[in-house]
């Protein structure tokens, strides 16, 4: 009797812990913390802020959720510290650099992650970047061909970094880089300051931080081109760098054309366990279709297209693992 009690007790306890084990998460008294890679007032931020007022409403315990911002690099160094450091119980989420794949291709001094390791939550909107610079340092692509001009960035695996490095060989540029800014709106404020003649960010960025430099035939800066695998629809008349440039280099440009793929996306370190990946991915779509979201975003005057964390995820692997090495190696020769 004691023995067969015993196996009975043994039972339950392990019944319990596989019971346990299995449970739905609960988020009910936790903090959820969501991690930029840039400094705050620019759309990564804005979008964060924006996650971080609805994603806990459609999460089991409704937990708190807060935004952190980690600057450093172009947004490498929150994604080394997702990789080696951030817990992967669900409690730290991170908004990924539209350039970590190009980055992680082109530039992997100093990069202690694999994109395709992380855990995609799903993308709230995806967006081209544009070149742009004050109209008195020139209106096109010829003109920066004469003209020399100084564009800023953030960091080496900023988009204003990469871009910029890339495009001036192709379209044989005289540009050179500033770097050293926080974020998007301290490298646009230095433009307006005239420290620097232009930069590159994405069209909303643009819109939302300075609409009225691009209104009008006396506009204050002018889009010299835009990179996306399609013109980005609030700007059709600005140019693909990919149409500018000779048809043996655009296999390099369709590199950079994958930041459109992760534009404002929300992602999970890699230890994340497949239970928290999908709660946190089903609770993503509903924040997406729920009224008081898209009534946010559009006071934001921030835009929504939403694509699911499986179609992100399937999207990185394809980019990373088809990339053509001997494509990777020339557009590395052309980033020093």
């Amino acid at each position: 009797m004691k023995i067969r009690h015993l196996a009975t007790s043994v039972l339950g306890v392990v019944i319990g812990i596989v019971t346990a084990a299995h449970a739905a998460p609960n988020f009910e008294g936790q903090q959820i913390s969501i991690f930029t890679g840039f400094g705050a007032g620019g759309t990564y931020h804005q979008y964060a802020q924006l996650f971080s007022r609805h994603l806990g409403h459609h999460l089991p315990g409704s937990p708190r959720v807060i935004v952190q911002s980690m600057p450093g690099a172009g947004g490498v160094r929150m994604l080394n510290e997702a990789a080696a450091r951030m817990p992967g119980d669900g409690t730290n989420l991170f908004l990924p650099p539209d350039t970590m794949i190009v980055t992680q291709l082109l530039a992997p001094d100093g990069i202690a992650f694999d994109a395709r390791q992380f855990r995609y939550i799903g993308v709230a909107d995806q967006q081209n970047t544009f070149l742009a610079v004050r109209r008195s340092s020139g209106s096109t692509v010829d003109d920066l061909r004469r003209i020399e001009t100084h564009i800023g960035s953030s960091g080496t695996g900023s988009t204003g970094y990469i871009i910029t490095s890339i495009a001036k060989p192709l379209l044989g540029l005289k540009t050179s880089i500033v770097g050293g800014y926080q974020g998007s709106q301290d490298t646009i404020l230095a433009m307006e300051r005239r420290e620097v003649d232009g930069t590159v960010q994405g069209w909303q960025v643009w819109t939302q931080a300075r609409r009225s430099w691009f209104e009008g035939p006396d506009s204050f800066a002018a889009t010299i081109f835009q990179v996306g695998v399609t013109s980005d629809p609030d700007a059709p008349a600005t140019p693909l760098l990919s149409t500018l440039v000779r048809p043996e280099d655009r296999p390099i440009v369709s590199i950079l054309d994958t930041m459109g793929l992760l534009g404002r996306s929300l992602a999970a370190p890699a230890s994340t366990s497949q239970q928290n990946v999908e709660v946190l991915r089903a609770a993503f779509e509903k924040m997406t279709r729920s009224a008081a979201f898209e009534a946010d975003i559009h006071k934001m005057g921030l835009r929504s297209s939403p694509r699911s964390g499986q179609e992100l995820e399937k999207a990185v692997s394809d980019a990373v693992s088809g990339a053509n090495d001997q494509i990777i190696a020339r557009a590395r020769g052309l980033l020093k």
